[in-house]
């Protein structure tokens, strides 16, 4: 099971190829597991008590906060050499088993992070989940290294040990300063009065599945093609959309979803090459739009500082406006098809670089180290995980100050006197 997730995740490995790699028989492989599910769980539970295991003996030595960043941190390294496919495991591929998965996701993102919640020395629920955030992003960048295509490698053991360093030097720029609750909200009410959400045609309005949603009425004249073509459209791409959030992209089939869209197989098939092709133009129009309400907000605020609060606003009220894109972008996307994945990255990428002005700021003296921007943005890209997965999208305005925070304290001194 781990090696054929190793080499093609999840969504696509079949009892058939864990048999194949095992060696064993069909039969065998049903006296041990009721399902590919069961066995992968299994599997997980097994490597998630392991890692949590051999970080809590990393831990027991150090002397203060940052020794323990360090030892965290060179542990977490070490399981991903040892491993690639482990990592994927833990860091991408528990979001494609559904519900249980992600909930096992949660527990061994808690568990590797209780050291470091210890090591910020400060007890509370905004350090328990700037921790748990920190550890995702480790964990990302981690895996960035290993993944090459669809499949994981083990990385050039040289380079990541070198990285290792700088990676524990932003977690260590967490232990400065006041809490998150201290930090300034973005100036001029950034992030309230910046319209959100597409409800216009054409654009994503994902409501509730339980809205029942209709095709066009028959035997009307009056109504173009070119009305027809679109309407079609948008109704395939939020069946898709909706479908993906309430049960996962890897059990949603084309039947499903025009049935829910109101139109013929057919039809979709004049639109779409696949389920693939619609799934990566569902998060293109998503993506683009919220990218350009960021932009805005980014570009309204004169100094950085501010942009970036602004811009982490409106994105929050974004994803909440647009759940079912939310969990799209955020969580089917990274375990669809490597395509997905690839698109996914490059997403992210586009709002890292609204955070590259901080690599010219300083702390005390010391610049921000190289790996700041894609480890920060991967940090923001976790504490929206923990909603989204969760179901509780329409609440991430609420983190919009913990948000701030967690972007800009690797570039700058935060401390309130």
């Amino acid at each position: 099971m781990l090696a054929s997730i190793g080499e093609q995740g999840y969504a696509t490995t079949v009892v058939a190829d864990v048999i194949a790699k095992a060696v064993a028989s069909r039969k065998t492989f049903y006296e041990h597991f009721e399902d590919k599910h069961a066995c992968f769980f299994a599997m997980s539970d097994e490597i998630a008590s392991e890692w949590v295991a051999r970080v809590e003996r990393a831990e027991d030595t150090p002397d203060d906060g940052r020794d323990a960043i360090d030892a965290l941190v060179n542990e977490l390294f070490a399981l991903a050499l040892e491993s690639p496919a482990a990592l994927r495991v833990l860091a991408v591929e528990l979001t494609a088993a559904g519900p249980a998965g992600i909930d096992r996701r949660e527990r061994v993102l808690d568990g590797l992070a209780q050291p470091l919640r210890e090591a910020l020395g400060e007890d509370s629920p905004e350090a328990e989940l700037l921790a748990r955030t920190i550890v995702g992003a480790i964990l990302r960048i981690l895996y960035a290294r290993a993944r090459r295509g669809a499949r994981v490698r083990r990385p050039r053991r040289g380079d990541l040990l070198a990285l290792a360093p700088e990676v524990s030097a932003w977690a260590s720029r967490y232990m400065l300063g006041p809490s998150a609750a201290l930090v300034p909200p973005a100036a001029n009410g950034a992030g309230t009065t910046v319209p959100v959400g597409g409800r216009a045609p054409g654009t994503l309005s994902l409501g509730s599945r339980a809205i029942k949603r209709r095709g066009l009425p028959r035997g009307d004249g009056n109504v173009s093609r070119s009305f027809v073509v679109h309407n079609q459209r948008e109704r395939i791409l939020d069946a898709l959309a909706n479908l993906s959030a309430a049960k996962g992209y890897g059990a949603t089939t084309i039947p499903e979803i025009v049935q829910e869209a109101a139109v013929s197989v057919q039809a979709f098939y004049e639109h779409f090459s696949g389920k693939e092709d619609a799934f990566l133009v569902a998060y293109e129009i998503g993506h683009r739009k919220a990218l350009a309400i960021v932009e805005r907000a980014y570009e309204s605020q004169e100094d950085w500082p501010a942009a970036v609060r602004a811009g982490i606003a409106v994105l929050l009220e974004f994803l909440a406006s647009e759940p079912a894109y939310a969990h799209l972008a955020l969580i089917d996307a990274l375990t669809a098809s490597p395509k997905t994945a690839a698109v996914a990255h490059d997403g992210m990428n586009a709002y890292a670089g609204m955070l590259e002005p901080g690599l010219e700021l300083s702390v005390n003296g010391r610049p921000p180290t190289a790996v700041s921007v894609e480890a920060t943005t991967g940090a923001l890209l976790e504490l929206c995980f923990v909603y989204v997965a969760t179901e509780r999208t329409r609440e991430l305005p609420n983190l919009m100050e913990v948000a701030g925070d967690i972007a800009l304290r690797p570039f700058m001194d935060l401390s309130v006197s």
